[in-house]
Formats: structure tokens, sequence, C-alpha cells
């Protein structure tokens, strides 16, 4: 398994391939669509991140950053395919991030997922909550 970052200018030879992940990843959440999506992935506000087995590509996941006053957090914006939920994908993708200065991983993740997490060392932070105006 291999697990690397895409960079923004090589999004477009990779689209046909990690959209369907990213679409399947945004099923769960109503604050966008895979079309905005693009628009954030190939403007490099999000990072893309793959896991590659066997020559195809198995998981994605985009990350954008914030820089604070005490730590670089990289917050999970998608997340989908089992190549990148496994925990040698994951310690992978953490050595990723690092690479970008990143402190900290955040990120939001329904009740189904957060047992899985845990087991990565992620625990769980908060619950979001929302009312529409």
């Amino acid at each position: 398994m291999l697990v690397k970052y895409i960079e923004t200018r090589y999004i477009h030879q990779y689209w046909g391939t990690i959209e369907p992940f990213i679409k399947k990843a945004l099923e769960y959440t109503d604050d966008l669509n895979v079309d905005q999506a693009k628009v954030l992935i190939t403007s490099g506000a999000w990072l893309v991140i793959i896991a590659i087995e066997d020559e195809k590509i198995t998981g994605v996941a985009t990350v954008s950053f914030e820089n604070g006053i005490n730590f670089k957090t990289a917050f999970i914006t998608c997340i989908a395919g089992k190549g990148i939920i496994n925990k040698v994908a994951f310690k992978e993708f953490v050595d990723i991030l690092k690479l970008y200065g990143t402190t900290r991983i955040q990120g939001h993740a329904r009740d189904s997922l957060v047992k899985l997490y845990k087991s990565f060392g992620i625990s769980k932070k908060t619950n979001l909550v929302e009312i529409k105006l």
C-alpha cells in the first residue's frame, strides 16, 4: 500500500478516479457538493491524499489547514474508501501531514466512525450542533 498526496497541478489528471470517493464522503453533509469541493481542491485550498493498492486508488482524503496560535491544524474535510481508513494508511497519512507542519488533526465524524478512529488514537472532542437560519 502506498499513501501519497496529489499536487494541485495534477488534480485534473486524477479527478475521474477520485471524484467518486469525494462524492461518497459528501453524502452525509449538505454543506457543499462535489462540484464545490472540486473548486476548493483545484484552487489548492484543500490537499488531496490518496491510498493506492495494486496500482488502484482505494481511498481518498482531503484536508484544509488552519494556522492557529498554538497549533497548525489539518482538518479532514472528506474521507472515503477502505484503503485510507485503516491503521497502516492512517500512519502514512499522519506522516504526510507532518511534512506540512501539522501539529494536530481534526475532523467531524459520524458516530459509526468515532469507534474506528479511537483505535487510531483519535479521541472524541466535541459534538457539533447546528440550526439553519
